[in-house]
């Protein structure tokens, strides 16, 4: 207990990861914003193809507490505003770019978790459960933030809160991967081995190259099955240990982009690759920039 107290209380060690993670998964987020403009009326406007979450009328506006806030773009208002979703991706952007910049960093920490959660709740039909975790992880963030002061019960909060954050966004990772791996196992298909050879067949889950291998091989279903199972259940435990965390990371890293391009659900898989930076160490850590950088200077060097 004393332990857990003291690494709370310590001087945040993390900081430069978490702006690192914060600076990818902004980018990410961006990226995907502007890869959904040619639906946004649909996703996001009030008489979109998604329709609405619902809005109970009897309970004015400033008595819905955090509902009211996170659905804004489904109260009945919207039938006069329905160009409102424009001002949200807009606002969206604008609060990334002045995260990116490291502008403002407390009010676009909370602004971008306003916007995002808004548009990702409205268009809720549409998305899968990687833009649940966004949602909790960009509230979560709000909370991690570089002390402006070095010493006083200011500074000493905003170590508490950092360090606290920082390991809730941890172990919301792995309860997502507990919970995911312990509801399969009261579904017949998951512990028989059959579930990816159903999940093939599905169109609207299933690529031509995921189909093609699955959809008629239960051999190779049940390895994939009991793979999937297996990863999700260790997850929680394995990737703590410093010796296989990166083989098993990178493990998992292939099991998402499956997931990503073999089922199409490009956002999840996508998301769940980029929360793996928080487990990295900081000497991991640089190495991917020095990745990055050499990427993008590579680029840049071709192209002039």
């Amino acid at each position: 207990m004393i332990r857990v107290i003291t690494n709370l209380t310590s001087p945040f060690q993390q900081y430069q990861k978490i702006e690192f993670f914060r600076s990818v998964l902004y980018v990410f987020l961006i990226l995907n914003t502007l890869t959904l403009l040619p639906i946004a009326e649909d996703l996001f406007g009030y008489y979109g193809t998604v329709g609405t979450r619902g809005w109970n009328t009897n309970i004015p506006f400033l008595k819905q507490g955090s509902y009211g806030l996170v659905n804004f773009l489904s109260h009945p208002a919207m039938t006069l505003y329905d160009w409102m979703y424009i001002v949200f991706i807009v606002g969206q952007l604008i609060f990334l770019t002045m995260g990116l910049l490291r502008k403002l960093p407390i009010i676009s920490s909370i602004m971008i978790y306003f916007f995002t959660v808004n548009l990702f709740l409205k268009g809720y039909l549409a998305f899968t459960g990687g833009e649940v975790l966004v949602n909790l992880i960009l509230f979560y963030l709000i909370f991690i933030q570089k002390s402006k002061s070095k010493s006083g019960p200011f500074y000493d909060l905003q170590q508490i809160l950092n360090n606290t954050f920082y390991w809730i966004i941890l172990i919301q990772v792995c309860v997502l991967y507990f919970f995911s791996s312990f509801y399969k196992l009261f579904d017949y298909h998951w512990y028989e081995g059959s579930a990816i050879m159903y999940i093939s067949r599905i169109d609207v889950y299933s690529s031509f190259i995921f189909e093609s291998i699955f959809s008629e091989n239960l051999i190779l279903s049940m390895i994939a099955t009991y793979l999937t199972l297996a990863y999700q259940i260790l997850f929680p435990l394995l990737v703590w240990f410093k010796k296989i965390k990166i083989p098993f990371l990178l493990i998992g890293a292939l099991f998402h982009l499956g997931i990503a391009f073999g089922m199409g659900l490009f956002t999840f898989g996508a998301i769940m690759i980029i929360s793996y930076i928080l487990f990295l160490d900081g000497h991991q850590i640089e190495k991917m920039k020095d990745l990055f950088r050499s990427a993008l200077g590579k680029k840049t060097s071709e192209s002039v």
